[in-house]
């Protein structure tokens, strides 16, 4: 089921006549494309056993430039976690690998720059964002003609490098953008994807951990721990479903303080589940002691980020507040547009 809302196509001709007119006078027009992170406001490993979660498209975007050369290469430009791009290299490179096959491209000789001003980290969908850049601007230099659910099927086809089984929320939030209600149906693997409209302009503050978590170790972990305790985690998800289903009301109706409260009631459940850790408990603690309306870690967890809802002046404050105590904090609107060629 794909997103009740009007998908334009990513079209082939334009690319077309370039590539003529690169024959005739020997010159290369770079294919490029931008694609949004993401941001986890509700389900963040729910989502693995099939429950609903809440994402959303943010601000800042991962820039790619594809070009055919006479061998493959990858300059990553991106701003990072220090060490994050190090740690995903291999990850990256079966990635790229697995996408160009998706699009009846292996073997062909390319270079991918990854640049724009999302920074490579955990938590913010720096993999999704990547996958549905590159998979765009590839589709864009080889003229092929894909449409944005396609290219939503290659970058899924991109997040199986960095983590197994992805859930599809990253991929899916960088392809589209807005808000996404995302829920995936275990029994045939498929994406069931709704588009959320908020009659609200929702601002949050993003604290920065500093820490890489690696995704695969921590949902086989979670599932260890399901596995040995399944009662207490059975009472963890009829708790998340009723909290999911509030959150979706509350998102649309644009209810602020709702939302902050079940937001803080998800990070409870998720810390029960052990992914929480003592950065992002001193970070929630922060922003919940200086105006936030909601304070929760966001994707993996165990590192990575913490997000906190905000009006007024209350963003500049926490802001300042996680700074001053050692972290990376901004403050964005979320909602973004979603992947999108550049010419």
């Amino acid at each position: 089921m794909r997103p009740n809302m009007v998908v334009p196509l990513f079209s082939s001709y334009p690319r077309r006549c370039e590539t003529i007119i690169s024959r005739l006078f020997g010159s290369r027009v770079v294919a490029k494309a931008s694609a949004p992170g993401k941001l986890i406001l509700f389900g963040e490993h729910f989502v693995v056993y099939g429950m609903p979660a809440i994402a959303t498209a943010i601000e800042s975007r991962t820039v790619a430039e594809v070009q055919r050369a006479e061998e493959f290469s990858l300059l990553d430009n991106r701003p990072e976690t220090p060490g994050y791009k190090k740690e995903k290299h291999d990850q990256q490179s079966d990635s790229i690998r697995r996408m160009l096959k998706a699009m009846g491209l292996e073997g062909k000789k390319v270079r991918i720059v990854l640049g724009g001003g999302l920074i490579a980290a955990s938590g913010v969908g720096a993999s999704g964002a990547s996958c549905a850049a590159i998979a765009a601007a590839l589709n864009e230099e080889f003229g092929l003609g894909l449409d944005r659910d396609k290219i939503n099927d290659v970058a899924y086809e991109g997040e199986k490098g960095y983590h197994g089984v992805p859930s599809g929320i990253d991929n899916c939030c960088s392809t589209y953008g807005g808000f996404i209600h995302f829920r995936k149906d275990l029994k045939t693997g498929k994406s069931i994807i709704r588009q959320l409209h908020s009659k609200a302009r929702l601002s949050i503050v993003v604290g920065n951990t500093g820490l890489t978590s690696n995704t695969t170790k921590v949902v086989g972990d979670v599932k260890a721990k399901r596995d040995k305790d399944p009662e207490k985690f059975q009472r963890i998800f009829d708790n998340y479903s009723k909290i999911a289903d509030e959150a979706t009301v509350s998102v649309e109706k644009g209810d602020l303080v709702k939302m902050g409260l079940l937001m803080n009631m998800n990070h409870l459940l998720l810390e029960g589940m052990g992914v929480s850790c003592d950065e992002l408990e001193e970070l929630v603690e922060l922003a919940s002691k200086n105006g936030a309306l909601g304070a929760k870690l966001t994707g993996t967890g165990r590192g990575g980020l913490m997000i906190a809802l905000v009006t007024g002046e209350a963003g500049s404050k926490i802001a300042s507040v996680i700074k001053k105590a050692g972290f990376h904090s901004e403050i964005m609107n979320i909602g973004a547009e979603g992947v999108k060629v550049i010419r």
